[in-house]
């Protein structure tokens, strides 16, 4: 015969058991934050391809209209992974595109073995489903110089760059990097496989696009001392 006390106890028992996937319905919605990156590898394809295809149309535009002389007249270029044998077309998710902001007057070109004094920017690509600006805007992750203000990173006076082994940055900014000239300023669009692939780091998901700001001040030849920044 149950007690007023028992029949308490089987009353909460049955109250919580009622109660709880009403309880966790709630915690899991007003938790989920996942939502701003639901299809991010597919949207990330997406914008890469979209960012190749203009720098293609611009090439081939250029190209008809110049000839020979189209770089002059054209501020895109395409680059493949300087991993692909040369007779080795890859895919679109092989190379990388770049749109030129301002050009240099260097004449030579970082190897792979070579050290680079850069100033730069990384970011993600926009994510117009997030509700933190910062993210909509595309985050910047990493940057030369105080902060991550497109004009502390290139100030031409005051601007500080950083040095980096070509070998030691993912593919396809270390692509980039063999194209460019002293003085470039380019910014470079990098699909996931030439970047962080399918594993994410601090601040970047995985199987993200990314986006480099990059301005080439100086290169050094394996073996050489790289003398002091003034």
């Amino acid at each position: 015969m149950n007690t007023p006390k028992h029949a308490l106890y089987a009353f909460l028992a049955v109250f919580l058991l009622v109660l709880t996937p009403f309880v966790t319905a709630c915690s899991e919605t007003d938790e989920d934050t996942t939502i701003e990156w639901t299809d991010w590898a597919i949207r990330n394809e997406a914008y890469f391809l979209e960012q190749m295809a203009t720098a293609r149309a611009a090439i081939a535009q250029a190209q008809a209209t110049y000839g020979d002389q189209w770089e002059a007249h054209c501020d895109w270029r395409v680059y493949k992974n300087y991993r692909l044998a040369v007779d080795d077309p890859g895919t679109a998710f092989d190379s990388i595109c770049v749109q030129i902001i301002n050009r240099g007057t260097g004449s030579g070109c970082p190897l792979y073995t070579d050290s680079v004094r850069i100033n730069y920017r990384g970011a993600l690509m926009p994510n117009p489903l997030s509700e933190a600006e910062v993210y909509r805007n595309g985050y910047v992750f990493g940057f030369s110089g105080p902060s991550r203000d497109y004009h502390d990173v290139f100030d031409p006076v005051s601007a500080a760059p950083q040095m980096f082994r070509v070998s030691e940055v993912v593919q396809g900014f270390g692509t980039a990097l063999m194209y460019m000239h002293i003085g470039d300023l380019w910014r470079v669009y990098v699909p996931a496989n030439l970047g962080y692939g399918t594993t994410g780091q601090t601040y970047i998901p995985a199987s993200s696009t990314l986006i480099y700001e990059v301005e080439l001040k100086a290169y050094y030849r394996a073996g050489t001392t790289p003398p002091e920044w003034h």
